[in-house]
């Protein structure tokens, strides 16, 4: 085994484990961006639920007035977590896509050359028999 191929099989081992990283890093960001979402949701739905008690009267207004801008602030605050998390899953799958196509072409390189290795050793397997029956019957030329 020369040193090329040493090298691209430990490149290939390298990159499956960087492949391997990024798939799992993705399913984590995805469940990081869910529960973000969740969050976001039961924040807007305790948003409908006070305006919704504070149409039943007079001091549960004011009391709504009061929780307004705290409540706006929540969703303020769990959109833009949703959307950091949003980035992230963006992000994780750009490595994830770059991780399994460097992996993937370092493959085909390593195939490749094992393939034009086979077919140096095959042709010059067919010239050596050649050359034997040339030797063996004289001057006609065998091919493959």
């Amino acid at each position: 085994m020369t040193r090329r191929t040493r090298a691209l099989l430990t490149l290939i081992k390298l990159q499956e484990t960087e492949k391997n990283n990024a798939a799992k890093a993705l399913l984590t960001i995805r469940d990081v961006e869910q529960r973000a979402l969740v969050a976001l949701q039961q924040t807007e739905n305790v948003m409908v639920q006070e305006r919704e008690i504070a149409q039943i009267g007079r001091s549960e207004l004011d009391d709504f007035r009061t929780w307004f801008p705290i409540g706006l602030n929540a969703i303020g605050q769990a959109r833009e977590t949703h959307e950091q998390a949003r980035l992230g899953v963006e992000n994780a799958r750009v490595a994830a896509l770059h991780a399994a196509v460097t992996h993937k072409a370092t493959q085909d390189v390593f195939q490749r050359r094992a393939k034009e290795r086979n077919d140096l050793m095959q042709r010059r397997e067919s010239a050596e028999l050649d050359e034997l029956a040339r030797r063996e019957w004289g001057n006609e030329t065998f091919t493959s």
